[in-house]
């Protein structure tokens, strides 16, 4: 009888276990959402994109739709704030240990997972107004294979001396309209993102607009408004810690060089990426590993591209199979880590582009008789470098930019900027607190902000005036085209940057409020640009 009484004692004891272990699940399940805002949503409702999924400055603004409902999930999308997005049907909220609150939910034709809440602050919120008609397929379709053309795109059309040239300005605003100007013309819209555009840049032959969001990049043909897609985060399996920063047109107008920033564990890291319009291969990318930020550098004439790495010069490979060898190659002036610390050689292209002028920095690791770092280089894109010897009077660490001539150095030394000579007699000293735009086209001086935010320009010779500074305040940033035409923004106080450009010896032309610093792009033709042959879809 004792038996059996501790038989049934033990089962129920073994029971009480039981159910005072499934009671602690249950509660360790419901003691992740403890402390959490309230949930707001309900299954089958819309939601709008209220605030920042992460914390960090450089992460794009809104929500991640995510491949799982991790941190460490995939992105599928960037959500920009104000965007709308249904909650499954049949979804249930639910939280996990990082004090994130999840729901399934459908967005630009995807269904995946966002955060209604991350920790004490809400995502989502709930929409019941009417939404809004979705965006053209073009907007939200990936084309993921591309019909391969049968002959080569338009080349870069060849200047005439003597033809008057036709200007064209594409620029995104920050309210993600895409706009174009022709001849200083008033804007005109050609389509609409839900990012404003990182990127903008025209094609070679002036007719397509190629836009990167935080989402992609995009085909657009100016004249029309078509878009296609040509690339999301799901191509690239990116985390939410990395995303797109710039695209360009390949010298040929049959490819965009991607890059990418990474910065997972706060180690930032970049890749360069090709991406073929014209379906002549998938992507491949196109980068040594160890390159610094916008690492990608493009010739004036659009003619010529290369790669800086920490350790290297490279052309731009034209496709898979091309490994072009290096066009310079010297001992890293920096070690392993984060790519931010890279120091690349410093390159001014030649005016005709047919080369450039290479500064190499001195690296702590190289052997004492190193015949690169210090040195000056004449980098030729066919043929072999010249060295046109080491510099003199360099302090330690010094920035050297050289002129577009090569006569003349920009040294950068105690936050001092001045120009000297490649002997090291110094010309000329730039006020302290300056901010470099860089060499006039000229080679005879530089252009820069002084202190208090006033244009100025020095020249080797003690001139201050040159017809190549655009004379406005706030001038933010500062590129010449290859007639000598200034394109510049100017920063407003509301910290808006609008774009201007002015022609040599002509007033300036207005263009419009752009989105940033890439975000906008020109160039001059021949003639106007037309339409374009869109990518076709593979059948």
């Amino acid at each position: 009888m004792i038996r059996v009484w501790r038989g049934v004692l033990g089962v129920a004891l073994a029971s009480l276990i039981l159910l005072t272990m499934l009671s602690s699940a249950r509660a360790a399940q419901v003691d992740t959402c403890l402390g959490l805002p309230d949930s707001r949503l309900r299954g089958g409702s819309f939601a709008r994109v209220v605030g920042n999924s992460r914390f960090k400055e450089e992460a794009p603004p809104g929500a991640y739709l995510k491949s799982n409902a991790a941190r460490g999930g995939l992105v599928l999308r960037y959500l920009a704030e104000g965007a709308l997005l249904r909650v499954a049907e049949d979804a249930q909220p639910f939280c996990t240990l990082d004090g994130d609150r999840w729901w399934a939910v459908e967005a630009d034709g995807l269904r995946g997972f966002v955060t209604e809440s991350v920790g004490q602050r809400y995502v989502l919120e709930p929409y019941t107004g009417v939404p809004p008609t979705p965006a053209p397929d073009g907007r939200n379709t990936v084309l993921t294979c591309v019909r391969p053309y049968l002959d080569p795109p338009p080349p870069t059309p060849t200047a005439v001396p003597d033809a008057p040239p036709y200007f064209r300005a594409v620029f995104g605003g920050e309210d993600g309209t895409l706009q174009y100007a022709d001849q200083g013309g008033f804007p005109r819209l050609i389509t609409q993102f839900d990012y404003p555009p990182i990127s903008v840049d025209l094609s070679p032959d002036g007719s397509v607009a190629l836009v990167l969001t935080y989402n992609g990049v995009y085909w657009v043909e100016i004249l029309s408004g078509k878009v296609v897609y040509f690339a999301d985060p799901t191509r690239f399996s990116l985390a939410e810690d990395a995303w797109f920063t710039r695209a360009q047109w390949t010298p040929q107008g049959d490819a965009a060089a991607l890059e990418l920033m990474d910065t997972r564990d706060n180690i930032y890291t970049f890749s360069v990426w090709n991406i073929s319009l014209t379906g002549q291969g998938a992507p491949f990318q196109v980068d040594t590993g160890k390159e610094p930020p916008f690492s990608v550098r493009r010739s004036p004439d659009r003619s010529a591209m290369i790669i800086l790495s920490a350790n290297d010069i490279l052309r731009y490979p034209r496709n898979f199979v091309d490994e072009p060898p290096p066009l310079l190659e010297f001992v890293p002036a920096s070690g392993e880590g984060d790519g931010r610390s890279i120091v690349p050689a410093s390159i001014t292209w030649l005016a005709d582009s047919s080369g450039f002028y290479a500064y190499v920095p001195k690296s702590e690791d190289a052997p004492p008789d190193d015949p690169f770092g210090g040195r000056l280089f004449l980098v030729p894109l066919e043929g072999e470098a010249e060295d046109l010897g080491a510099l003199s009077n360099l302090p330690r660490g010094a920035e050297v930019i050289p002129s577009p001539k090569g006569d003349l150095l920009l040294v950068r030394a105690d936050e001092t900027w001045r120009i000297q000579t490649l002997s090291g007699q110094v010309r000329q000293t730039l006020p302290e607190g300056s901010t470099i735009f860089g060499w006039t086209p000229d080679g005879l001086g530089v252009a820069f902000r002084s202190e208090a935010g006033k244009p100025a320009y020095l020249g080797a010779d003690g001139a201050t005036e040159s017809p190549y500074l655009p004379l406005v305040d706030n001038l933010f940033t500062l590129e010449w085209l290859p007639n000598g035409t200034a394109l510049y923004t100017v920063r407003g106080a509301d910290g808006k940057l609008t774009l201007s450009a002015q022609p040599l010896g002509a007033a300036a032309q207005y263009i419009g409020i752009v989105a940033g610093r890439f975000a906008f792009s020109a160039a001059t033709f021949n003639a106007a640009p037309g339409l374009a042959r869109p990518p076709q879809p593979c059948p």
